[in-house]
C-alpha cells in the first residue's frame, strides 16, 4: 500500500499545568479549545483571556504565560488513521515543529522527549493505540523557566542584551521570542506546525534532494538523491527501485530510475537527468524564473510505496570571494552572471515566530518585488521560513540568503546539545534544498562579531564553548554533505576567519551600523548585509496598538505615551534625536515629530542604498535591516506590523529601481550616476539643470554616457552646474527621456529656504486616484492614506515635484468611501505631508 497520511488538526484542547502568579483564573479542569497549528497565547486571546500583547501594556500582563506549563490533549478515534490501514502497516504520529521542551505521550506512555522547534518529530505507534478514547498529549515547559534551569545546570553565558531577554541560547527555540531591540517578550508554546498521522508499509521516502550540479544554455544535469526509512532498518527485502520523472515548462518530460542502495541506517538512491537547452531559473530583472516538477516514486516492481513532488529550478549558484587588489569580492553569481543584491532582513512576521499566515506571508514578498528587491535574507534569530515563504520567492526570482537560527550569542557544545543541532541542520537542508532561490547557507548572525568584538571573548572562562564548533566545523560538514551546490558562509558578518575582524569592509560582508546618513559614503564595503536606521509606524497603527486618547494633545511630547515600544539602544535620543536637530526645523505638532522621525529614515535608507549600487562592481550587494515587523513599535522596519509601508519603503524603492539615476560625491565633487541591473547596457542621454527653489533655471548642460549591466558610471559636472550661488536656494535635477529623475539638494533640510508647498489635489471620478497639481518645489510629498481609512492605500508616495508638475497617484482599499469622502480625508491633519515643512520655510 503507498503511504498515506490523514491531518489532525481539530479537538485539541490546552490547559495550564503549573500555577503562576498572575495568571487569570481559569475554573477548575477547564480547558481551553487550541487552534493547530497555533501557539497558547493565539488560544487565549480567543478566549478572550489576554489581549494580543500588541495592545496596551498587554506584554507585561501577560508574562505570566511564558512562565507556565502548558499540555495541549486530543481524544483520539479509530477514524483517525488514514484509511485502509491494517496490522502490517508501520504507524507514525508526525508533528513538523512542537515549541519547545517537554513530552508527547499516546495512552498514557510516553512516545518521547522534544526540545528542539527546529526539527520534525516522529513517534512509531501501533494502530491499536489510535482507538476511541485514548487520548494523545503534549505537554511542554515554560519556556523562561526551562532557561533558568538550565543556567543552573550549565552556567551563565552571554548573550545579546546582557542576558535582558534571558540566556535564550541554550534552547533551540527562536531567540526573538524572548525579546529583541525591535520586539516585545512573548515566549510561547504550541504546536506550530502540521501534525498528522502517517501510514506506510515496507518503505517510505524520507527526503529528497535535487542538486544541480551542472547548467549552461546546452546542458542541465541535476542529480536527485532520495533517502529512504524502512520498516526494520535490519530486515533484508527485495531491490526498491525509484523513479523520476521532470516536468519542464515547455512540456518536455525527462525520467530516470535508481535502485536503493540499503545501509544500517536507511537507505538512498541517488538518479541523474541530463537536460538539454534547459529553461533556466533566473532572478528578478535577468530572465524568467521558470520552475519544473519534479515527480518522486518510490516501488518494488509494480507496486508503489510513496510519492514525493518538488518544484526544481534549473541554474547554478556561486558565492566569489576570490582575492583582488582590495581585498577579496563578495559577488553572488547565479547560471554564470554576476548579481547586485538588492533586498531586505526578513524576520518572523508577527509577534509569535512561525505563526503567520501564507496570506500574510505572500503580501510581505509582494511588497519586496514592489520594492524593487531581489533578495531577502531570512535572519538566524528567528525561525526556518514556511514553505508559502520559499515557494513565493522561488516564483518570483527572489534570492534567498538562508541563516541557521543562531544569533548575537554565544552557544554550549555539549554532546546532547550538539546533537540536536546536526538533526536540525540535516532536516533543514533536505527540507529547503530544492527551492532555487536559495543561493547561500549562512551559519547564523552576529556570533563571531559579538564574541571577538563586543568585549565576550575576554569575559568568558577559557574553558567555556561559545560556538567555534558550529561555525567552522559542524555546519560545514553537514552542509557540505548534504548539498555541495551552494555556498556556505560560517556567520555574518564574515571576513575570511574566526581570527579575523568580522566586519573588514574590504573583505566579506559587512554590517555597517556605526556609519549613519552621510557618514556612510567614508567606505565601501565589499557586501553590506545589515544597514538601517529606525522609524515610527503609521500614526493609525500606533493608535490601533494604544489607542487614540494616549496622543489626543497633538503635542510633539504625546509620543511619549509610546516610549515602551522603544527598544533600541539609547532609546529616542540616541536613535533619533541626535540627528532630527540637525537635519529638521523643530516639529510644533505630533504629526510633525512623527514625520521627521520618519523622514530621517528614508533618507538614511536612501543614501545607503545609493551609495552602494553606486559602488558596484567593488559592492556585490546591499541589504537593508528590515523589511517587515512583529508588533508596533518603533524598529527599524520598511513595512509596519500592519503592514502599511513607511515613508523609507518608498525611498527604498526609488534607490532600486533597475536603472537608477542618482547625484552623488566623488574626488571632483558632485557626480552624476547610474546604476545598472538590467541585462543589456543603458544608454544615459539626461539633461542636468541648477535650478532655484522657486523653478527658474540657473544653468543646463546635456550628460551621456553608457552603463553596461551590473556597472555604475560617475561623471563629474561642469562648475556652472555644481556650485551654487546660494545653497540654501538652489538645487539639481537631473531628468531623461524615460521620466527618470534624480534630485540633489546643497545642504541639509534645515538649511534649506523652502516654499510654502502649493498643491491641488483631487479625486478621479471612480474613486481609484488622486490628481495632484504643484504650482510649487515639493520635495518629498507623502500621502498618509491610512489617515482616510484603514485599509487605504497608494501605489506611489515620496514624490518630488517641480513648479507645474500633474501626476496621477493609484489609491486601493478605499471602495466603500465615496470621491467626496477621499477628498476630505486628504484635507485632514498630517494625510499630506512633504519635507518643505522641515525646512527654513520661506
Amino acid at each position: 500500500m503507498e503511504r498515506t497520511s490523514r491531518t489532525i488538526h481539530d479537538r485539541w484542547e490546552v490547559e495550564p499545568t503549573s500555577s503562576v502568579d498572575g495568571r487569570p483564573t481559569l475554573e477548575s479542569g477547564r480547558r481551553l479549545e487550541a487552534r493547530v497549528p497555533g501557539v497558547v497565547h493565539l488560544d487565549l486571546e480567543r478566549e478572550g483571556l489576554v489581549d494580543s500583547p500588541d495592545l496596551g501594556d498587554a506584554e507585561t500582563r501577560e508574562a505570566w504565560i511564558g512562565r507556565t506549563d502548558w499540555t495541549w490533549t486530543r481524544s483520539m478515534a479509530a477514524s483517525d488513521l488514514p484509511s485502509g490501514v491494517g496490522d502490517d502497516h508501520v504507524v507514525e504520529l508526525v508533528f513538523d515543529s512542537i515549541d519547545t521542551v517537554g513530552e508527547v505521550r499516546l495512552g498514557g506512555r510516553v512516545l518521547g522527549e522534544v526540545e528542539n522547534q527546529f526539527i520534525q518529530h516522529r513517534f512509531r505507534v501501533s494502530a491499536s493505540e489510535i482507538v476511541d478514547g485514548s487520548v494523545l498529549e503534549v505537554a511542554l515547559r515554560s519556556p523562561v523557566r526551562e532557561l533558568e534551569r538550565r543556567v543552573a545546570q550549565y552556567g551563565d553565558r552571554p548573550v545579546n542584551a546582557d542576558g535582558d531577554w534571558g540566556v535564550y541560547s541554550l534552547l533551540r527555540k527562536a531567540a526573538c521570542s524572548f525579546g529583541w531591540d525591535w520586539g516585545p517578550k512573548c515566549p510561547s508554546l504550541g504546536l506550530p506546525g502540521e501534525v498528522r498521522i502517517e501510514a506506510w508499509r515496507e518503505a517510505r521516502i524520507s527526503s529528497v534532494r535535487p542538486l544541480v550540479t551542472e547548467c549552461d544554455e546546452h546542458r542541465a544535469v541535476l542529480v536527485t538523491r532520495v533517502a529512504v526509512a524502512f520498516e526494520d532498518a535490519s530486515a533484508s527485502v527485495d531491490p526498491l527501485l525509484v523513479d523520476l520523472v521532470l516536468a519542464a515548462p515547455g512540456g518536455r518530460r525527462f525520467k530516470a530510475s535508481a535502485e536503493v542502495v540499503r545501509s544500517s541506517s536507511g537507505g538512498e538512491a541517488s538518479a541523474t537527468l541530463e537536460i538539454d537547452h534547459p529553461e533556466r531559473w533566473w532572478p528578478r530583472d535577468l530572465g524568467p524564473a521558470h520552475l519544473h516538477d519534479l515527480e518522486v516514486t518510490l516501488r518494488r516492481g509494480e507496486g508503489i510505496l510513496d510519492r514525493a513532488g518538488r518544484r526544481v529550478g534549473l541554474r547554478t549558484c556561486e558565492l566569489d570571494t576570490s582575492p583582488d587588489e582590495i581585498g577579496s569580492r563578495f559577488t553572488f553569481r547565479v547560471n554564470g552572471r554576476s548579481v547586485f543584491c538588492m533586498g531586505a532582513n526578513w524576520i518572523p512576521d508577527g509577534l509569535h515566530p512561525g505563526t503567520a499566515s501564507d496570506e500574510r506571508t505572500h503580501a510581505r514578498i509582494d511588497q519586496a518585488i514592489e520594492a524593487g528587491f531581489n533578495m531577502l535574507r531570512v535572519w538566524g534569530g528567528g525561525v526556518y521560513e514556511s514553505r508559502a515563504f520559499h515557494d513565493r520567492c522561488d516564483e518570483l526570482g527572489v534570492l534567498v540568503w538562508q541563516d541557521f537560527m543562531f544569533a548575537c550569542a554565544t552557544y554550549p557544545e555539549h554532546e546532547s546539545f550538539q546533537a540536536s543541532v546536526r538533526d536540525e541542520v540535516r532536516h533543514q537542508v533536505e527540507r529547503l534544498c530544492a527551492h532555487p532561490s536559495i543561493v547561500l547557507w549562512c551559519g547564523g548572525n552576529e556570533n563571531v562579531l559579538a564574541w571577538r568584538n563586543w568585549g565576550w571573548r575576554e569575559r568568558m572562562p577559557e574553558e567555556q564553548a561559545w560556538g567555534r564548533t558550529y561555525f567552522t566545523e559542524l555546519l560545514p560538514e553537514v552542509v557540505g554533505a548534504l548539498d555541495p551546490t551552494r555556498p556556505f558562509l560560517p556567520d555574518s558578518p564574515w571576513s575570511g576567519s574566526v581570527e579575523a575582524d568580522p566586519n573588514d569592509p574590504d573583505r566579506g560582508d559587512r554590517h555597517t551600523w556605526d556609519l549613519k546618513l552621510e557618514e556612510v559614503r567614508e567606505l565601501v564595503p565589499r557586501f553590506v548585509s545589515e544597514f538601517g536606521h529606525q522609524g515610527p509606524p503609521a500614526r493609525r497603527s500606533i493608535e490601533q496598538a494604544i489607542g487614540t486618547e494616549a496622543l489626543s494633545s497633538e503635542r510633539p511630547e504625546a509620543l511619549e505615551a509610546f516610549a515602551g515600544r522603544q527598544r533600541g539602544w539609547g532609546g529616542d535620543e540616541q536613535q533619533y534625536d541626535r540627528w532630527l536637530d540637525d537635519w529638521f526645523t523643530p516639529a510644533t505638532d505630533l504629526d510633525g515629530r512623527l514625520w521627521r522621525m520618519q523622514l530621517l529614515q528614508a533618507r538614511a535608507v536612501g543614501m545607503t542604498f545609493d551609495w552602494a549600487r553606486l559602488n558596484e562592481p567593488r559592492c556585490g550587494g546591499v541589504l537593508v535591516w528590515q523589511l517587515n515587523d512583529a508588533w508596533t513599535g518603533h524598529s527599524w522596519s520598511l513595512i509596519d506590523a500592519h503592514g502599511r509601508p513607511k515613508p523609507a519603503f518608498w525611498e527604498a524603492r526609488r534607490a532600486c529601481r533597475p536603472h537608477l539615476l542618482a547625484f552623488s560625491v566623488g574626488e571632483a565633487g558632485i557626480e552624476l550616476c547610474g546604476a545598472n541591473s538590467k541585462n543589456e547596457a543603458w544608454s544615459i542621454d539626461a539633461i542636468v539643470r541648477r535650478v532655484a527653489i522657486d523653478g527658474g533655471d540657473l544653468a543646463v548642460d546635456r550628460c551621456r554616457c553608457r552603463v553596461e549591466r551590473g556597472e555604475a558610471t560617475h561623471l563629474p559636472l561642469s562648475s556652472d552646474l555644481a556650485v551654487p550661488e546660494d545653497p540654501a536656494r538652489e538645487f539639481l535635477v537631473a531628468e531623461n527621456a524615460d521620466g527618470l529623475r534624480a534630485f540633489w539638494f546643497y545642504g541639509k533640510d534645515a538649511w534649506i529656504s523652502m516654499p510654502s508647498p502649493s498643491l491641488e489635489i483631487d479625486v478621479t471620478p471612480d474613486g481609484r486616484g488622486i490628481e495632484i497639481h504643484s504650482a510649487s518645489l515639493v520635495r518629498d510629498l507623502h500621502i498618509d492614506a491610512s489617515r482616510i481609512s484603514p485599509d487605504a492605500s497608494v501605489d506611489a508616495n515620496l514624490l518630488t515635484l517641480l513648479p507645474g508638475d500633474r501626476c496621477r497617484v493609484g489609491l486601493r482599499g478605499v471602495d466603500d468611501l465615496q470621491p467626496a469622502d477621499i477628498l476630505r480625508g486628504l484635507s485632514g491633519r498630517g494625510v499630506v505631508t512633504s519635507a518643505n515643512e522641515c525646512g527654513a520655510v520661506r
